[in-house]
């Protein structure tokens, strides 16, 4: 008999003081909550207006190539990326080095 397959799930949270917009992701970003991050995004963009916006990505698991371009979208938006673990920070570097170049 097969082992039953936990479905990864991604977990936004986010918290809103008067200067600052931080979100807190947790899980996998792979199809389909990538559209569900880009879409809390868009919804969202309002209340940004011209606070900061920081995304914290340490309860994040795993990132596919269509989850490092949403986040190279919300870099490139003004969202500040924090990565904690080897693999998010890895992520985000090579994002971030990306930007610079100009290749994002």
């Amino acid at each position: 008999m097969d082992e039953a397959r936990v479905m990864e799930m991604l977990r936004i949270t986010i918290v809103e003081t008067l200067t600052e917009q931080k979100w807190t992701v947790e899980g996998q970003l792979v199809h389909p909550w990538i559209s569900e991050l880009k879409s809390t995004w868009t919804k969202t963009e309002t209340a940004r207006r011209e606070r900061k916006c920081v995304v914290d990505l340490a309860g994040v698991t795993f990132i596919d190539k269509n989850g490092e371009k949403v986040l190279a979208e919300l870099s490139k938006e003004g969202a500040e990326l924090i990565a904690t673990g080897c693999y998010t920070q890895h992520v985000v570097h090579t994002l971030k080095r990306k930007k610079s170049n100009g290749q994002v």
